[in-house]
């Protein structure tokens, strides 16, 4: 298996342009990263039987850098994308807005796969 049998749904997308303008929104990404690719080695190295991330920090870097999008950058965070099922759905609407713009920032950053995990 190599990049082109990967599913695009699973691709990390390359942050925009004024993330990078932002030291918060550099620290918040590196450090997102940092945890993913520390959790996947663990992950070749000990298999899927051992948690890798016992602290969920992959998550947790994840939940930090939409915090600081939707409070930082509130105008910069996308509107609702439709062919999200998170974004369209109606259970939406009764979640406070700082939640459903820190959803909609992790498709600035996030695989589509894992954007409506949140």
């Amino acid at each position: 298996m190599d990049d082109r049998d990967a599913d695009p749904a699973d691709a990390w997308p390359l942050p925009p342009v004024w993330m990078w303008g932002c030291e918060k929104c550099i620290e918040l990404y590196k450090a997102m990263k940092h945890a993913c690719e520390v959790t996947n080695a663990a992950r070749e190295e000990y298999g899927p039987a051992f948690d890798c991330d016992p602290f969920d920090t992959v998550l947790t870097s994840q939940i930090r850098l939409a915090e600081h999008l939707a409070t930082q950058h509130t105008e910069e965070v996308p509107d609702k994308d439709p062919a999200c099922a998170k974004c369209i759905s109606p259970e939406m609407v009764h979640l406070p807005e700082r939640f459903i713009l820190e959803h909609r920032a992790r498709h600035l950053f996030a695989p589509p796969s894992i954007v409506d995990l949140l």
